[in-house]
């Protein structure tokens, strides 16, 4: 069979060409498979699963998923190879099988609509952890026998998101979206640690895995406070918050050059951050509605998911055009008197600020490298893919009380929020 596929360039705001693949409906998580180069990218308005050949960056494939389909996060295996979709609203996660592209199996893993969201993949148990939104806990699935292995609770918290395994620790991060915290669990008895307060609606995470001063440091994006908090993982405190404009909302590591790139939803564009001293570098365009995205370092580029476009951008980590962000000059004569170390200060100033941007290339250099009930699902794997996309499906967009959200992100809290859970 022949598989069709389509790439397309366009222009950014600022004017960079753009390299983007078309792929189903409001593309939301998306892994890559480096058995086989492949990224697999989670089409939740058509419920299916692309596939994109990292090599040519074409579409080579989309994988037919059960019925009452609603894919959100993807996950790799490393252990056997195996990709694992979060199911949101079926209360499901459906197991791909990495080497033939093929569903192979559905773990129930609670009711309908009871929003299993963020997955991730535990390399000290073999296990895949997902975590429940509505039922504030996280499931081990063990990827021996596909069944639930162990539950862990996360505390008093609301609406968890993401979730990241840090090696150094052997611990498990999960960003909790509405109680504006990560809750800390312990990888190997799966017992909760600690609970750490960060900045608002925190969405995603990342690890420093680089050998270092900073290895094992988690970095939490805050789309509503525009900030990404720095976790050190030996005190479980946040150490450092970098202000990243444009509500940042993803978060990957590139372990070759040390730095880390945000997805800003609400500005079109890629953020990035040097690991060795939390700094924002700069940031270049990334399509409409930039969403989550992989880091493929065999030939070194991001693919970001476009939610409302229905596409994939490519950026180069080794050729990005970065726009650097403001450099803030100022002139200061200030006077003040306190009495004592946390006493107000009375001040008068004249401050004058000039602000001033540039466009910088950067290189980057290689610097090293419960029960549950399993369904089996015989299906056919492939159709073909549509050279273009035909009526895309915007997701209905929301703002909660408490915080400004994503479309995506916002979409499932209103459907919490409105009462229209199953159970």
């Amino acid at each position: 069979m022949v598989i069709a596929s389509f790439i397309h360039l366009s222009v950014g705001a600022s004017g960079q060409g753009l390299t983007q693949i078309y792929v189903g409906d409001a593309p939301n998580g998306i892994a890559f498979n480096p058995t086989n180069g492949n990224l697999y990218v989670a089409d939740f308005g058509s419920g299916n699963v692309s596939v994109i050949n990292g090599t040519t960056n074409q579409v080579s494939g989309i994988i037919k998923l059960g019925i009452a389909r609603s894919p959100w996060e993807v996950a790799y295996d490393p252990f056997n190879s195996y990709i694992y979709v979060s199911q949101t609203y079926n209360g499901s996660v459906d197991i791909i099988n990495g080497t033939n592209n093929s569903l192979i199996s559905t773990v129930i893993v609670g009711f309908h609509e009871e929003h299993p969201n963020g997955i991730a993949f535990n390399s000290y148990n073999n296990e895949m952890y997902v975590v429940e939104a509505v039922t504030d806990s996280v499931l081990a699935i063990s990827n021996e026998s596909s069944t639930i292995v162990g539950v862990a609770n996360l505390g008093s918290t609301i609406f968890p998101w993401g979730i990241t395994y840090d090696p150094a620790d052997l611990g498990l991060y999960v960003t909790n979206l509405n109680s504006n915290s990560v809750s800390v669990l312990n990888g190997t008895t799966n017992g909760l640690v600690t609970i750490i307060p960060v900045g608002d609606s925190p969405n995603y995470l990342a690890v420093d895995t680089l050998a270092g001063p900073n290895y094992g440091n988690v970095f939490v994006t805050n789309y509503a406070s525009n900030t990404v908090s720095v976790i050190d993982w030996r005190t479980n405190n946040v150490i450092d918050n970098i202000s990243v404009p444009g509500n940042p909302k993803s978060i990957v590591f590139d372990p070759l050059n040390g730095n880390f790139y945000t997805t800003d939803y609400s500005s079109g564009a890629v953020s990035e951050i040097s690991g060795s001293n939390d700094t924002l570098l700069g940031s270049a365009d990334a399509g409409a509605e930039p969403n989550e995205m992989a880091f493929d370092p065999q030939n070194q580029n991001l693919y970001v998911t476009n939610f409302g476009a229905g596409t994939v951008t490519i950026l180069s980590t080794m050729n990005m055009t970065l726009t650097p962000p403001p450099i803030v000059t100022s002139n200061t004569t200030m006077s003040a008197t306190s009495t004592s170390e946390n006493a107000p200060i009375t001040s008068s100033s004249t401050e004058t600020t000039t602000y001033s941007t540039s466009t910088t290339n950067t290189t980057s250099t290689n610097t090293g490298a419960t029960n549950s009930t399993q369904v089996n699902i015989n299906s056919s794997s492939y159709q073909s893919v549509p050279t273009a996309p035909e009526n895309p499906v915007l997701v209905p967009v929301a703002i909660t009380a408490g915080s400004v959200l994503a479309a995506s992100t916002a979409y499932l809290v209103i459907k919490r929020r409105s009462g229209n859970l199953k159970s």
